[in-house]
């Protein structure tokens, strides 16, 4: 899914999950699906199947002109930035988001070092767990809108359990969750 952003409200899903076709993914899928319907323009970013290098915490970073790490991730939080609607989506692997939803955290540092803030509009949470972790990974992402955005962001939640693969479109509990939390997002975003 791409966006023309200068028509309908933007919004962007960052998808942490390496698994294009995962459960994550496809509530993401669903969700966007829902606000395409009611007009936004959406893109979806599989951060799995982007370039993305982690942080390395130069100490030099509020004097850089651009971030020392060479890959996709300026791009997508140019995007990210831009967004009036924001997903964050991810699995949940050893009880708190995945390594490549880390990654995403962790290289947004350049920005708030340059004193850059996330300004959505609204903000969907997606967190699919196949036992447990589910509080703490949207505890994360939380914390982590928190620290980069300015104010209060109206904030819904999609949290889940969902552990063999294609689970999720099989759970009709989850879909109806994923189109709900689209419809609250589409309501702040008109």
């Amino acid at each position: 899914m791409s966006a023309d952003r200068d028509s309908g409200p933007y919004v962007v899903a960052v998808v942490g999950s390496p698994r294009a076709n995962g459960n994550t993914s496809f509530l993401v899928d669903v969700t966007l699906a829902e606000l395409e319907r009611r007009g936004a323009r959406c893109e979806k970013i599989m951060l799995g199947k982007c370039h993305v290098l982690p942080c390395q915490g130069h100490e030099d970073c509020v004097q850089r002109a651009t971030c020392a790490r060479d890959d996709d991730m300026p791009a997508i939080l140019d995007k990210a930035y831009a967004a009036q609607g924001l997903i964050l989506a991810t699995p949940v692997y050893y009880e708190d988001v995945s390594a490549l939803m880390k990654i995403f955290i962790d290289r947004n540092y350049f920005k708030y070092e340059h004193e850059s803030l996330l300004e959505p509009q609204a903000l969907g949470l997606i967190a699919i767990a196949a036992e447990t972790g589910l509080e703490e990974t949207i505890e994360t992402l939380k914390r982590f809108v928190a620290l980069s955005s300015a104010g209060s962001v109206p904030t819904f939640t999609l949290a889940g359990l969902a552990g063999s693969a294609g689970e999720a479109a099989g759970d009709h509990d989850l879909v109806t969750k994923a189109r709900r939390m689209a419809l609250q997002m589409a309501a702040k975003l008109s």
